[in-house]
Parts: structure tokens; sequence; C-alpha cells
């Protein structure tokens, strides 16, 4: 997290070097591409399915099931993944940020080790359901597509968000909270002017 900085001379604070920076990480580099490729092969997909369907009343078979069932899963799953290492997901920072300087390490500690909990939960459980889907060979619906391969992205996307919430979470008790506790660094400009306001009104 980085500390907040001071304002510039125009009233708008400047914005923190890193901000929001992550160092590059190949496995994570790996995640977003893969991503972004079946999002844009969905995409393919279901445009043809469209014309496909309109022009020549041949729609591809099972493009609801296969865009249910695989194209949807890998997406979402491996976005989790993604969007927590870059820092990208929700943030409801009003409390947080009104709270003492000193109270914000044990706060954010305690709710990175709860949303670590959390998903070591989710991960157990979404293991057990995928053995089961595995044994009995789920299919998409009433189609004969297989989907209970993509019932084991549940407990691997939720093994990797425990491990983040874990290394997190001991960042959180080790070093001091000093800025904002999004890391999207428009998130933390906005956190920051805020901040610079509410000091100038309480000095005049």
């Amino acid at each position: 997290m980085s500390a907040p900085s001071h304002p510039a001379a125009g009233g708008r604070p400047d914005r923190a070097p890193h901000a929001g920076a992550r160092r590059f990480r190949p496995d994570v580099a790996v995640i977003e591409v893969a991503a972004v490729a079946v999002t844009f092969v969905m995409m393919l997909h279901i445009t043809a399915n469209a014309l496909l369907r309109s022009f020549a009343d041949r729609p591809v078979p099972n493009t609801l099931e296969i865009v249910q069932y695989w194209y949807l899963p890998i997406v979402a799953f491996l976005g989790f993944v993604a969007a927590q290492h870059r820092g990208q997901h929700v943030a409801a920072d009003l409390l947080f940020e009104r709270l003492p300087r000193a109270g914000r390490r044990p706060v954010l500690a305690v709710v990175l080790a709860a949303c670590c909990a959390l998903a070591a939960g989710f991960a157990w459980f979404g293991w057990q359901e995928a053995l089961h889907a595995y044994e009995i060979r789920k299919t998409a619906g009433v189609s004969d597509v297989p989907a209970w391969p993509t019932y084991f992205l549940v407990p691997l996307a939720f093994a990797g968000l425990t491990a983040q919430f874990a290394a997190a979470a001991v960042r959180a008790a080790l070093r001091p909270v000093t800025g904002p506790a999004t890391a999207d660094p428009d998130e933390a400009a906005v956190l920051q002017e805020l901040s610079a306001a509410e000091d100038k009104e309480a000095r005049s």
C-alpha cells in the first residue's frame, strides 16, 4: 500500500509513484492472456451462432451449453485470481479510511484472514463437488457436452485466492497501513483528494 501524498499546488494531490503498481509475474500474465483468449473465442462462437441461425437456419449445436458450462466459468474464475493480484476487486473503504491509523493494521489483517478462511472453505467444497461431477461424468444440461472438467476450476481458483489472501493478511499484520486500502490507483487518488479536502476544511 502506498503512503498518502501531499496536495499539489493546484489542490490535487500527487499520485503516489507506485500506487497500484504490481511486480510482473509470468503465472498471472498467463492467466490473463488465457482469459482474454477464451473471451475472444466465446465472442466469435456466439457471433457465428447468431449469424448462422439468422441467415442459414443452422445454429451451432450446443452453443448455450458451451457458453454456460465452459466459456463463462473459465473467464470468471481466472478473472478472480488476476483481479486479486492486481488489487482490482471492489473495495468499500468509507469506514476503513476513517479508522485511526493505529487501528487499520489489525482490522485489515483480520478481514483478510476471514477472506482467506472463506476462500479455503469454498475451495474444499468445490473440490468435493468437482470429484462428484467427475464420478458421474456430469454433462451440460440435457446435452452430451461434458461439463465436469470445468468444475475443477472452482477449487483451483479459490485455492489461489486462499494463498493470495493469506499473503495479504501477513503483509497487513507486519507492515504499517499508511494509505488507502484499495490498490487501484484511480480509487486511491479519489480517496486522497477527499482526505486532502477534509484536512483543508478542518484547518479553515
